[in-house]
């Protein structure tokens, strides 16, 4: 259920964040800084109802989608190592909406952040291969437009190519 909510909350604050104008910087501050917070709350309660003494998978979520066509099950679930790496993504991405507060791009950093943050959480709680694979692949695209917009030197778009094509 709480993963559920995380995963709800991200993408409906990253559909949100488009309909905000670039220009009003007060109310994406709020949204970003809130949606990340929540998200911060949420994982750390996923850690303290987390029981260390079971050694299965643990608030595990299953997604049918089932019709004439189509046939999918996804699943998500942590175990005792992706619960900590739930939880220290979701700290890095609140300090990271703490740290770019006054950039001149904000809307589309808190973008770029917390797509991430959504693709990060899905792969550390991802139960399928396909899920996993898919979803830290497509990690690679907001990570090539944060480091091709918002790199710290003249070097960054040959940064951008080395990490494109060497990853």
């Amino acid at each position: 259920m709480l993963i559920t909510s995380i995963f709800s909350i991200l993408f409906i604050t990253l559909l949100g964040i488009f309909f905000i104008p670039g220009n009003n910087k007060n109310m994406l501050r709020f949204v970003g800084l809130s949606s990340s917070g929540i998200v911060l709350i949420l994982s750390c309660l996923l850690l303290i109802f987390f029981n260390c003494e079971n050694y299965y998978f643990q608030h595990v979520i299953t997604y049918k989608i089932e019709n004439s066509l189509l046939n999918f099950a996804f699943s998500f679930g942590l175990d005792g190592i992706s619960i900590f790496f739930f939880v220290l993504s979701s700290f890095l991405i609140f300090l990271c909406v703490l740290f770019v507060w006054n950039d001149e791009l904000f809307k589309e950093y808190l973008i770029t952040l917390l797509l991430i943050d959504l693709l990060l959480l899905f792969v550390f709680s991802a139960m399928d291969l396909l899920i996993f694979y898919i979803s830290f692949e497509a990690i690679l695209i907001p990570m090539y437009l944060m480091i091709g917009m918002w790199g710290s030197r003249e070097r960054k778009i040959r940064a951008v190519y080395l990490f494109f094509f060497i990853h």
